[in-house]
């Protein structure tokens, strides 16, 4: 059994602390295994020389105070000395902890110096101290960006709502953005759908040049106007945002002006610089442009909620798909749509076709995939009726979806001409969209706007569709299309009724009800 000097020291030998014990003239006379070998003293060297005279105490401030500690403890001045410094070597930065601590008076011995790795509780808490700084100064910055936001959101907005059109917002929040130091130029583009391109119609200064942009081009406004999303270029910029600028331009961000499901535009912004739209520079510009956006919905939805006008838009439609267009093609004969009454689960559309064989148009029809059902109603001089039984009307229930109306279908082989009436509040891109998502090689041929009576037309046809039950609105457009009001008649109440699988009578109840309600919403309301 090893005696307890002997033990001890082979206990310390195994600790991966640096240990030395000192006598009182503060010679050292034990070191263990760790801190032989930090020293490089494999063979215990060390052990016999004095402390204090190896030390050098001028060579930096942490070795005087480390002599003076460990002759404090060994005095019996302080009970216990403590310490950290650093040890750094060409390859790695370390910190240590020395303690010293008196040994008690049997003890051979006056004082035990150890040194302790605290490296990484050293790094772990200068990251943290790295950490609250980097958080400040981002707490700083949002700071700044609020304020800047704020600053900039209000005066934009406190002019915006002076003014009382579209243009004057547009014209307004170029004209601010032309005030602040790191922007150059501000102008705002609106797309035209007839021919799909961006063209500017607002500027923050008077120049003669103006631009227009394709929707398909590779350019950052027609980007930011596929996309919805905010846009930023640096660098190669096309020289003909330049020339709209008056002055070289080195970066660009064009912000889409979207509120809801509108685009209304896209706000292009300039600077001379490639560092000006930087994400906070992005935030704010994404926040001016939410803004402008819904001051122009505000605006737009104002004035068309009390205009008597609607918007009238002329599509043309040629997938093969769509069954008119596909029987029209295959006879090469016109047809003209009569409106659509639902059946169920389906829907029965009505056509004039040109044609003097009715069997021919029934047999294309029926081979066709979306067309359930379909018959002759009647024939006057060269058009005949016809009930196609569809699941998902073509086109008409594409504009449905968003709330506008199909009104005239004009079918010729290969093409349809559609136009669609949008209520008040509708924004017609939408529209345009969802059809193109469904049949993507329509063309928009035109954009109108008509009156309307102080009743809209299609708050009429609502209001009658409403009172009307499906029979009696298929016995009125049935009789209306197939010639049964005119003079003299092209079809016979029998032969309607017959078309319908019911008697006569039956016929002609649900037509005088329709008539009568029909007469009524005319007369009390119209």
């Amino acid at each position: 059994m090893k005696p307890p000097e002997t033990l001890a020291h082979s206990t310390l030998d195994t600790l991966p602390i640096n240990i030395a014990v000192l006598d009182d003239e503060g010679t050292i006379l034990f070191t263990n295994r760790a801190w032989r070998e930090f020293a490089g003293d494999e063979d215990g060297e060390m052990e016999g020389t004095n402390y204090f005279t190896t030390t050098d105490v001028d060579a930096d401030e942490y070795a005087g105070q480390a002599v003076g500690g460990i002759e404090s403890v060994i005095d019996g001045e302080q009970d216990l000395f403590t310490m950290e410094y650093p040890c750094h070597s060409p390859e790695e930065k370390q910190w240590f902890l020395m303690r010293v601590a008196p040994l008690p008076d049997d003890e051979a011995g006056s004082a035990v110096v150890a040194h302790i790795d605290i490296t990484q509780r050293k790094l772990a808490e200068l990251a943290a101290e790295r950490r609250s700084e980097e958080l400040k100064a981002e707490r700083q910055n949002l700071k700044q960006l609020v304020d800047r936001v704020d600053g900039l959101l209000k005066a934009v907005m406190g002019d915006v709502l002076t003014v009382d059109s579209r243009e004057a917002i547009q014209q307004t929040v170029c004209d601010r953005l032309a005030e602040v130091d790191s922007y150059q130029f501000a102008w705002v583009s609106e797309l035209d759908l007839r021919d799909e391109t961006l063209s500017s119609t607002a500027l923050s200064a008077d120049h003669p040049t103006t631009l227009s942009i394709p929707l398909d081009a590779d350019d950052p406004v027609a980007e930011a106007a596929r996309t919805e999303e905010m846009q930023v270029v640096t660098g190669d910029i096309d020289e003909q945002h330049s020339r709209l600028a008056d002055s070289d331009v080195a970066s660009v961000a064009a912000v889409p002006l979207v509120s809801g499901e509108s685009l209304y535009g896209v706000l292009t912004v300039y600077a001379d610089s490639d560092d000006v739209f930087d994400p906070r520079e992005q935030a704010v510009l994404g926040t001016i442009g939410r803004a402008t956006a819904a001051a122009i919905d505000a605006r737009e939805t104002s004035r068309l909620l009390t205009a008597d006008n609607v918007t009238e838009l002329e599509l043309q439609v040629t997938d093969p798909d769509v069954f008119y267009i596909d029987v029209a093609s295959e006879l090469g004969c016109s047809m003209e749509y009569g409106g659509s009454v639902p059946d169920g689960e389906e829907t029965v559309m009505f056509f004039l076709v040109e044609t003097d064989d009715p069997s021919a148009v029934c047999a294309v029809a029926a081979d066709h995939p979306h067309v359930s059902g379909v018959s002759h109603v009647s024939t006057a001089d060269s058009s005949a009726l016809f009930e196609f039984t569809v699941s998902d009307p073509p086109v008409v229930s594409v504009v449905a979806d968003r709330g506008a109306q199909t009104g005239d279908i004009l079918v010729e082989p290969g093409q349809a001409t559609v136009t669609v009436a949008l209520p008040a509040s509708m924004e017609t891109r939408s529209v345009v969209e969802q059809v193109r998502s469904r049949y993507p090689e329509t063309e928009l041929l035109s954009v109108r706007e008509r009156d309307e009576p102080p009743v809209s037309r299609q708050a009429f046809i609502a209001n009658v569709e409403d009172r009307l039950t499906n029979r009696q609105l298929t016995a009125l457009r049935k009789g209306f299309l197939g010639g049964f009001f005119d003079w003299p008649r092209d079809v016979s109440g029998e032969q309607l009724a017959e078309s319908m699988d019911i008697c006569p009578s039956t016929f002609h109840q649900h037509l005088r009800a329709g008539e009568r309600k029909l007469l009524e919403e005319v007369f009390e309301n119209w």
